[in-house]
């Protein structure tokens, strides 16, 4: 075949894609049936005999209209909007390829509030997070953390620019309307290189049926994937945690602020967690997210013995109420890693990934619990598997720098830097006041030779976060790599770090803080304990 008969067909096939052919068919149909009507109708209406003639002239130039409108628009649940541009497919190497096969790629969007109020967003995003962590746990599928889709929201970028951003070759994206007890969610998968339609379903149910229509959806994008679930995840994926909307409700609020990873947010959280507890006693998974807020209240900006007895507690009440629920265990092992509790914490960490292979909390915070025991080794390894199950958050690797440089492995602490910076990069794009994000890539870009890019950061995120403590000890960290030592304590010491018990046993092993360590005013933060 002849390159030009290739872009003939190539074109035919795009004509058909956008439904032009269809719409011009049913154009000429209409138009057709339109003028039989004239015909008959407007000689006994006594019309002009020149209406027929003008009603032929409308439809002819319409037909054009029509044709342009079906290239450039498309009908969804949504409503109407710009066609997607297709996409070809690059060309990929042997390995590219082989990877690709290897496993399916997909991006949860955050779900459009189509409620009369405008008031659900806490409900859309707990839709597309409890998708994205069914998914997670299905063999086979890559799913894009909540962090890098989430920051999509509200955006008017194409399926194609957000799935070469993340780096997928499917986009799963709704809508919920929730009006009372009536729900309706409209789901559909896209495959990102050519904007087809892979499937797409609404569901109109009682509001107690969320849960059955989060189920539907992981299970249609398996099938589609052409995946078998396992008993074990099929149990998983049914699982109801609790009978109580209201309680559901406000435990997707508490998440919702848990993520803001600050003091003030993770207060918030605590307070919607315990409004599902006291709604419903047996919610184990709010009492597990009770439980995360005091572990990170406690290793971050208050480590009172209360705070640390309630983050025991709590993972306690939660382990009684569901011991098969790895997200459960994962909590216990954050509570259990503040004590002296040690072979508790790694028991609860193993037992969370025996459950669940693929969740990225249970290998997230075993590292952190091992960096903070000086287990070095141990750590990079959990790391390793915490970045290979979210290649697109920037956190595992992040810390993995920091492991590398303790090991001495400088070549792969140059990589995982270099990684780090890029997703941070790519994050700050569509979320340029990420204040976590701000402060690690400040330490990231001076690790890599950027000192004006780190300085530029650290100064963005002082001023968007003036007085979180965990902004002032990532900006020490980050001084510290800079040589600007004066800074640095300063920054540690407003941080609050030198009076907290668990934080203390982390600066003891954080090698970005070694330039400070024989500092006279670095050890009298240490003895202040």
């Amino acid at each position: 075949m002849s390159e030009k008969q290739s872009g003939l067909g190539a074109y035919f096939e795009e004509l058909k894609r956008r439904k032009v052919i269809r719409v011009g068919i049913a154009y000429v149909v209409g138009a057709w049936v339109l003028m039989q009507v004239a015909d008959a109708t407007f000689e006994p209406l006594k019309l002009p005999q020149w209406s027929t003639t003008f009603v032929l002239w409308l439809l002819a130039l319409g037909f054009p209209i029509a044709l342009i409108l079906a290239w450039a628009l498309e009908v969804t649940p949504e409503g109407i909007r710009r066609t997607r541009k297709r996409r070809r497919k690059p060309v990929s190497t042997t390995k590219q390829a082989t990877a690709a096969e290897a496993e399916h790629t997909i991006a949860v969007l955050p779900f459009t509030d189509m409620s009369p109020e405008k008031d659900q967003d806490h409900f859309c995003e707990g839709m597309a997070e409890e998708i994205i962590n069914s998914l997670a746990s299905i063999r086979g599928v890559q799913v894009a953390s909540r962090t890098s889709s989430f920051q999509f929201k509200g955006t008017s970028m194409d399926i194609d620019a957000i799935g070469e951003r993340l780096n997928v070759q499917t986009v799963l994206e709704g809508s919920v309307r929730k009006d009372g007890n009536d729900l309706r969610v409209t789901a559909q998968l896209i495959n990102v290189a050519d904007g087809f339609h892979i499937w797409s379903k609404s569901f109109e149910r009682e509001l107690k049926g969320v849960f059955g229509i989060q189920k539907e959806i992981a299970e249609s994008v398996a099938r589609a994937f052409k995946l078998s679930i396992s008993p074990s995840t099929e149990k998983a994926i049914e699982h109801q945690p609790t009978q109580n909307m209201e309680a559901y409700e406000a435990y997707l609020r508490g998440r919702r602020h848990f993520y803001q990873f600050n003091d003030s947010e993770w207060r918030k959280a605590s307070v919607e967690f315990s409004r599902a507890i006291d709604l419903d006693p047996d919610y184990a998974l709010a009492y597990a997210g009770l439980a995360d807020c005091y572990s990170l209240i406690y290793m971050y900006t208050d480590s009172s013995v209360s705070n640390r007895q309630q983050a025991e507690t709590n993972s306690r009440l939660a382990l009684q109420l569901a011991p098969d629920v790895a997200q459960v265990h994962a909590s216990r092992g954050l509570a259990l890693s503040h004590s002296k509790r040690e072979d508790g914490a790694e028991a609860a960490f193993k037992r969370a990934i025996e459950l669940d292979p693929m969740l990225y909390d249970a290998y997230y915070y075993y590292g952190r619990h091992a960096l903070a025991k000086a287990k070095y080794e141990q750590a990079a390894e959990l790391f390793e598997k915490a970045e290979k199950l979210r290649p697109d958050d920037y956190q595992a690797v992040n810390l993995l720098v920091q492991v590398y440089r303790t090991l001495g492995r400088e070549e792969d602490r140059a990589e995982a830097t270099k990684r780090t910076l890029e997703l941070i990069k790519r994050r700050l794009q569509t979320t340029p006041d990420d204040i976590r994000a701000l402060c690690l890539g400040a330490g990231c870009a001076i690790d890599a030779g950027q000192p004006e890019l780190g300085l530029e950061w650290l100064e963005r995120a002082r001023a968007g976060s003036p007085d979180d403590p965990v902004t002032y000890y990532n900006i020490a960290c980050a001084y510290a790599g800079l040589g600007e030592i004066d800074k640095a304590l300063e920054c540690l010491e407003k941080s609050m770090y030198g009076i907290s018990e668990a934080s203390l046993e982390w600066m003891e092993n954080d090698s970005d803080l070694d330039p400070l360590r024989d500092h006279p005013r670095y050890k009298a933060l240490v003895e202040k304990r």
